[in-house]
């Protein structure tokens, strides 16, 4: 196995870093931050191409972004590139609406780190929940003690707990 396989395994999300597609024309940034700059910069860069921004502080809560982006996904049209910046937790349930609503996988960049939030999905009760970068939590929903695997569903946005006690699989108590 090369050194670059086991540095970065296949099953671990990859952020490809760029400037923004120079083909697309209207460009969309949604960020977890402000990011009044960074829309701004982007927005110089573009060209003639128009510049959305939609930003978490300027709406209640994530349901109310994920309503405004579904509307813009709604009225999009052929053209249209699609940047999500947050962490993990943040960006790919944003991730997972894009491509619902029928964004190609070049039309969306998605700028991340390991730093913030991200999700666990438990194998056991089929939940998913966020957690910081341990490698070990308890399930919020059936209790059980998760081991973090370094394995990435893109499906879920999340990655995969499982149990870390074979013998106590489900917060049982053996004598």
């Amino acid at each position: 196995m090369s050194s670059a396989a086991t540095d970065h395994p296949f099953s671990v999300p990859r952020y490809p870093c760029g400037d923004p597609n120079q083909a697309a024309t209207t460009y969309l940034l949604v960020s977890q931050a402000p990011g009044r700059d960074e829309s701004a910069a982007v927005a110089s860069e573009l060209g003639d191409a128009q510049a959305g921004h939609l930003a978490l502080p300027d709406y209640a809560d994530m349901a109310a972004l994920q309503r405004a982006l579904a509307q813009r996904l709604a009225s999009a049209q052929v053209g249209l590139h699609l940047e999500l910046r947050g962490d993990q937790a943040f960006v790919w349930p944003l991730h997972a609406q894009a491509r619902a609503a029928g964004l190609q996988e070049d039309e969306i960049t998605i700028s991340s780190s390991a730093q913030g939030s991200r999700l666990v999905f438990c194998v056991h009760c089929t939940h998913c929940q966020p957690t910081g970068a341990t490698p070990h939590l308890t399930c919020s929903h059936c209790g059980v003690v998760l081991e973090v695997r370094r394995h990435f569903s893109q499906r879920l946005g999340a990655y995969l707990g499982v149990c870390a006690d074979a013998d106590q699989p489900y917060k049982e108590v053996h004598p």
